[in-house]
Formats: C-alpha cells, structure tokens, sequence
C-alpha cells in the first residue's frame, strides 16, 4: 500500500524504541493477501 507507513514510522509512533527492556518486532502484513501473518504471529 502507498499510504502505509513503513516499519519504523510504526515503531517510532507506539514509542517502542524507548522500551529498552523489552523485546519487539514490527512485521509487515497484510490481511487482506496473507502476507506475513503466518510469521507474525509465530514470533
């Protein structure tokens, strides 16, 4: 999607780079093509 925001815009918006205790990831997906998800949701 064109619109979307990129990882890191995600990131930087929910504040998670200033959770230094904790583990994240961002994972590009796309319910709509089930791209993705499968991953996502084993990590």
């Amino acid at each position: 999607m064109d619109q979307a925001m990129t990882p890191t815009e995600v990131a930087n918006a929910l504040g998670l780079p200033a959770l230094k205790d904790r583990k994240w990831q961002i994972f590009k997906t796309s319910a709509l093509k089930g791209v993705g998800l499968e991953d996502a949701m084993e990590w």
